[in-house]
């Protein structure tokens, strides 16, 4: 008798898992257990999109955001990045269903970009560079001339017709984002009235050693006669710098944003902040160095745009190996440098007030893509030759993409190769 019953038992086991495994072989467990569509059903679509092979030869990141749960690698940078990853130890931060994708409800598909010198912007105009020329967006682009930069507009005047070629034929500028001084009615100007402004600062003392140690300027480091040149400078700027507009050691972001040119020479609180104010309502964002990722997650939600829109690469992060002065003596730039603190206190503030408004979402945002662009920086960096893609799935903020090898050969380019290859794009009926 117990020995039938046992087999029944057993049998009705055996039954279920039989059923349970036919289940899971057809797409309804599949859409069940989870709000979005399996790996597989997403990726077809990618295949589609981007012509890569099928799923199992694509690596996979390895943040997991099914059944609600933020699966974190916890490692950093390896030379040995071959997905798909499995994570020994995973920290879990509950989100909500993966399936509600919020993003802005504003979009911004036209931006200008004050890329200001010395404060990480070459960094931050990948990603404008990356996000018009995938779309075939038209650029500013400067008109060739003897001794300039193809990524410099110019260092000391705004857009006008004599430094920038007009827009192709039956188009209109789409993205602005080289070297140009900032004034409201020349970018008006040029760009169409539904224009996202950006713009980047720095700490004005370290942009101050950066830009030393990038351009050498010679009324500091030649024409002073001194042991330490830098803390001679330091002690009475003013003595050196005989004008605001051709130094790039006065006050330079606030000259490049454009600040009424009296205040360089007679300094006014009151008149400073007016200015600044009257800024605030013309940029909807400043993207503030120290704290570029959480600038870029903030940035995103502002334009609109997706995590993929603004992955990025570090670009011209010199080492810091230069010591001039050191950091005590930032009380004495700061003494002098009145505007570009001015303007840096100004936006570092509304950048944690803009963050403050968002909530624990963007938290938990801001440690989702911290990661995911470590991997996504690993995979073009390590893999990328020997890959199809790297596959990111469904999560909160953004729907599933492919990093491709086209897009980790857009993130690695350089901005003069990147400036030149739009130039061939858009004026290729000029050559």
């Amino acid at each position: 008798m117990a020995n039938t019953r046992i087999l029944k038992i057993i049998s009705f086991s055996v039954l279920m898992v039989v059923i349970y495994a036919f289940l899971r072989e057809t797409k309804y467990l599949r859409y069940v257990s989870s709000g979005v569509q399996d790996n597989y059903e997403q990726n077809k679509h990618l295949n589609k999109t981007y012509e890569i092979e099928p799923y199992n030869h694509i690596a996979k990141s390895s943040l997991n955001t099914t059944n609600n749960q933020l699966y974190i690698n916890s490692t950093k940078h390896t030379k040995e990045v071959i997905g798909p990853t499995t994570l020994s130890k995973r920290s879990s931060l509950s989100i909500n269903d993966t399936q509600n994708i919020e993003l802005s409800k504003e979009f911004f598909k036209k931006v200008a970009f004050l890329k200001v010198h010395k404060a990480g912007s070459t960094t931050a105009q990948n990603i404008f560079l990356r996000y018009g020329e995938s779309r075939n967006l038209t650029f500013v682009i400067s008109r060739i001339r003897d001794n300039q930069y193809d990524n410099v507009i110019s260092l000391q005047s705004s857009l006008n017709n004599d430094n920038i070629l007009p827009p192709p034929p039956n188009r209109t500028f789409d993205i602005l984002c080289c070297h140009v001084l900032y004034n409201n009615e020349a970018f008006h100007k040029y760009m169409p009235t539904d224009t996202a402004y950006i713009a980047i600062v720095r700490e004005p003392f370290d942009q101050f050693l950066s830009t030393l140690n990038y351009f050498r300027p010679a009324h500091i480091l030649q024409n002073i006669k001194a042991e330490n040149k830098v803390f001679k400078y330091l002690q009475d700027p003013s003595h050196f710098e005989k004008t605001h507009r051709w130094s790039m050691t006065n006050n330079r972001m606030a000259f490049e944003f454009g600040f009424p040119s009296n205040l360089f020479y007679h300094y006014s609180e009151e008149e400073s902040m007016d200015y600044l104010r009257t800024l605030d309502k013309e940029f909807q964002f400043v993207i503030i160095m120290e704290y570029f990722t959480e600038s870029v997650v903030m940035m995103r939600r502002i334009l609109g745009w997706t995590i993929k829109d603004v992955l990025y690469l570090k670009k011209n992060a010199a080492r810091k190996s230069y010591q001039f002065v050191d950091n005590t003596n930032r009380y004495l730039y700061e003494r002098f440098a009145k505007l570009d603190y001015d303007l840096y206190n100004f936006f570092y503030r509304r950048l944690w007030l803009q963050i403050e408004k968002e909530g624990l979402d963007f938290q938990l945002e801001l440690l989702y893509f911290d990661r995911l662009r470590e991997e996504v920086e690993d995979y073009c960096i390590f893999n990328a030759h020997q890959s199809k893609g790297y596959y990111v799935e469904t999560s909160r903020w953004s729907k599933a993409f492919a990093v491709t090898q086209i897009d980790c050969e857009y993130l690695n380019m350089g901005e003069m190769s990147f400036v030149k290859k739009i130039r061939r794009r858009q004026y290729e009926y000029l050559q």
